[in-house]
């Protein structure tokens, strides 16, 4: 289960969220999304970290991250420091980007990480922005799920994908597109994860 607290440890695993600064957009066209992934791998080679999955929506984003030698708290404030400021400057904006601190919960389950893995990936689903997980640009789903010659390595972040397929054993890649595209309900797991997070349908795209 996961428990908001603010211990650190090399190879902990954290659900991060970031919100837009009043519910307003924080990725307005393409390029505002690879230049965020493109941060992320910045950031990557100053605090090495393991990226799980991730998902970016127009007004907020999720990662699920697992540190090395580094607090979560560096990793995040440099990202999301850097793409404010580029965002800023672009758009010629002053204030605030994000709403106040990013969200963060710790993640000690294997059980709980998978949740995790599915919520991100299938918030554009829940949002009504598609109708397939995989049909969504800006997530590492695609990365799990589909032919490596259909992914651009470009515009996306390379996500390791070595725990989450391993918790499937030999079903491997099919054992998580399943989890995440079965029927099955995950309500009372969605639940949690949105409480961890502090998340609501107020902020999905409107």
């Amino acid at each position: 289960m996961a428990r908001k607290k603010r211990e650190w440890y090399p190879g902990a695993i954290y659900h991060v969220m970031s919100r837009g600064n009043r519910q307003k957009e924080i990725f307005k066209d393409e390029d505002d999304y690879i230049q965020f992934l493109d941060y992320i791998k910045i950031v990557q080679q100053k605090y090495p970290f393991k990226l799980h999955s991730y998902c970016l929506m127009t007004n907020h984003f999720h990662l699920e991250i697992e540190t090395q030698q580094d607090e979560i708290w560096k990793i995040m404030q440099k990202i999301l420091s850097l793409y404010s400021s580029e965002f800023n400057h672009k758009y010629k904006y002053v204030g605030h980007v994000f709403q106040g601190r990013y969200a963060s919960s710790l993640i000690e389950e294997d059980t709980y990480f998978l949740e995790v893995s599915r919520y991100i990936h299938l918030n554009p689903v829940k949002a009504g922005m598609v109708r397939e997980a995989l049909d969504y640009k800006y997530s590492s789903y695609p990365q799990y799920v589909a032919q490596s010659d259909d992914i651009s390595k470009e515009e996306n972040c390379e996500v390791n994908k070595e725990k989450t397929l391993g918790l499937f054993g030999k079903q491997g890649k099919e054992g998580y597109r399943l989890f995440v595209e079965g029927k099955q309900s995950h309500i009372e797991k969605e639940l949690l994860i949105m409480k961890d997070m502090g998340e609501n349908e107020l902020w999905l795209p409107w």
